[in-house]
């Protein structure tokens, strides 16, 4: 086995968190479940677990050579889901400023990129205002203005659903200041005077307490020259790039609510009996809980892949972040609601040891719409089907970079947001990469006497075989069929990620397992391959108990349900009079 693979140093800080932050199972940590759903009965912050997290996550998607502390974005991830597992909100308590700030880091000079790191890392936070209430995703739509004027612009028009436009400290503006099409806005800066003169009052959405929703109304601000980010007519080329960084940093929310919500779903099933035995050994239950480990482990290497690929290929972020957004939210919204089965009524009580999974369950629906919406990231995987159909690699593409990108200890190069696009060039390299990977791993696994692994992966290559020529040979632009494409596509494009990652990874433990174990691989592209097929059945009773040999010791050994594993803290005591902070 390589050296360190099954202690993962690389997420060193994420598990120093783990520790820092203590039990969350104790009803007397105020970082726990009890005191989140506490919070939520009272829609309050989460004022003491920021405090205590919050100099860790506010700068850890800037890159360290802007001033951040981002060296891997996957460790990022990691130490993310630390702290959301116990409570989401954390979220917007210390991170939401990412797309606005990532606007800055991307396009920004030096002197605007040093204010935004000094104001985030001092706990300030910025507002993001794209959207518009009567255009929604369809931004080139948008109507408000920035009309030149003596030394600055003059902004026009109203702005709404801006994330922490309540009490942000800075808001960066996307404004038309042409004509039209996609070159026709550019991003201004605004700070927290201006935005608080355009504030216009709040919205409330039903999870993720502190997000404090804004609209804004610009009544021909003026704003200098210098508010200017970037070149004009580049602003939403800009965004659109940041929100490769966002849509793949929002996978740590899915994945600690869904990480969360199993694990109390697996201590009731351990803790209570039903029809004289305990919940956990009915086959119904086994079968859910089994089903939810799976789309929960299949979202865990998606986000990994993502994460990692920002590094490695950047510009292939223009579909895997969509693909990671698209995958992320159906296969945790959908683990979630097996897990609501198994709990049953206990669910949706606001009292008592699972009272934090209707919290959790309702955080992550919000993380379905924020950033891009689930009709506009399908959108943009369809923009690249006419790449995908036809292109072929690049005579200087680097052989070993998707090695690199799926080896989870393999070091990374320093992130390049400059090196974002908005599409890239040749063709999807995870997809291209199965067919070589695809035969090697069925003959590893028939000599391993594997053979429902081997069947799993040959069902994988059909569904790529497939996708290609559904792309190939689509005809015309057809909406509602290009969606249903679009999503099959970012299934298979998870199954094939999942491929990856096991087979560059066979010499490591995953899981917790004994390096090479397919149990969970089976697992992954048998739910993924249904749902791009259409059908998401839950795992046939073998596979079930085959994962559930695997997860179910990560679960009693308080183990991460993720393919590093990484140990979770426990049994450590907490003042009492801190249950409520």
């Amino acid at each position: 086995m390589t050296a360190g693979a099954d202690r993962w140093p690389r997420y060193a800080a994420a598990t120093a968190l783990e520790q820092e932050l203590g039990d969350p199972r104790d009803a007397r940590n105020p970082f726990g479940f009890a005191a989140a759903a506490g919070r939520d009965a009272a829609d309050a912050r989460p004022h003491a677990l920021a405090a205590q997290a919050g100099p860790r996550l506010r700068t850890a998607f800037v890159p360290a050579a802007l001033g951040g502390t981002l060296e891997a974005l996957d460790a990022t991830l990691m130490l993310v889901r630390t702290a959301a597992r116990r409570d989401a909100a954390i979220m917007p308590a210390t991170m939401f400023g990412i797309t606005a700030a990532t606007c800055v880091l991307i396009a920004g000079s030096p002197r605007q990129r040093e204010h935004v790191v000094r104001l985030l890392d001092e706990g300030g936070s910025l507002g993001f205002a794209l959207s518009e209430a009567d255009h929604g995703s369809d931004l080139l739509a948008n109507e408000t203005r920035a009309e030149p004027v003596p030394g600055g612009y003059a902004l026009t028009g109203e702005k709404w659903l801006v994330g922490l436009g309540g009490r942000c400290d800075g808001l960066l503006v996307v404004a038309r200041t042409g004509g039209r099409g996609p070159a026709a806005f550019s991003a201004l800066l605004l700070d927290g005077e201006q935005a608080a003169a355009a504030r216009r009052g709040t919205r409330r959405p039903t999870g993720m307490r502190g997000a404090d929703l804004a609209g804004f109304r610009f009544d021909g601000l003026t704003v200098p020259r210098s508010a200017l980010v970037g070149e004009t007519g580049r602003g939403l080329e800009t965004a659109m790039k940041a929100m490769q960084v966002v849509r793949t940093m929002s996978t740590a929310a899915g994945l600690a609510c869904a990480d969360t919500g199993l694990r109390l779903a697996l201590d009731f099933a351990a803790a209570h009996r039903a029809a004289g035995r305990e919940v956990l050994a009915h086959p119904g239950t086994r079968r859910e809980l089994a089903t939810a480990a799976a789309l929960l482990l299949a979202g865990d290497a998606v986000a990994l892949t993502a994460a990692r690929g920002l590094h490695v290929l950047p510009a292939a972020q223009s579909l895997w972040s969509s693909v990671a957004k698209k995958v992320l939210t159906d296969a945790c919204e959908e683990a979630l609601a097996r897990c609501a089965d198994v709990l049953g009524s206990r669910g949706v009580l606001r009292d008592g040891p699972y009272a934090a999974f209707d919290t959790l369950r309702r955080d992550n629906a919000v993380v379905r719409h924020i950033d891009t919406s689930p009709t506009a990231n399908l959108r943009l995987v369809v923009a690249h089907f006419a790449r995908l159909a036809t292109a072929r690699p690049a005579a200087d593409a680097d052989p070993g970079a998707l090695a690199r990108t799926c080896t989870l200890d393999a070091p990374l190069p320093e992130p390049r947001l400059d090196r974002l696009e908005l599409s890239d060039r040749g063709p999807d390299p995870v997809l291209d990469a199965v067919p070589a990977v695809a035969a090697g791993a069925r003959e590893v696994l028939e000599k391993a006497g594997e053979p429902r692994a081997a069947r799993a992966v040959t069902r994988l290559e059909r569904a790529v075989s497939w996708s290609g020529h559904a792309l190939r040979t689509r005809r015309g632009a057809d909406p509602l069929r290009d969606q249903d494409l679009a999503a099959r596509l970012c299934w298979v494009h998870a199954a094939a990620s999942c491929l990856l990652l096991w087979w560059h990874n066979r010499d490591r433990r995953l899981c917790g397992a004994p390096g090479g174990d397919p149990a969970w691989l089976t697992a992954v592209l048998t739910v993924l391959t249904a749902r791009a097929a259409g059908r998401p059945a839950p795992l046939p009773g073998e596979d079930a108990e085959a994962l559930l040999a695997t997860v179910l010791p990560l679960h009693e050994a308080d183990r991460l349900f993720s393919l590093a594993a990484l140990p979770l803290a426990h049994g450590k005591p907490v003042p009492a009079e801190g249950a409520s902070a």
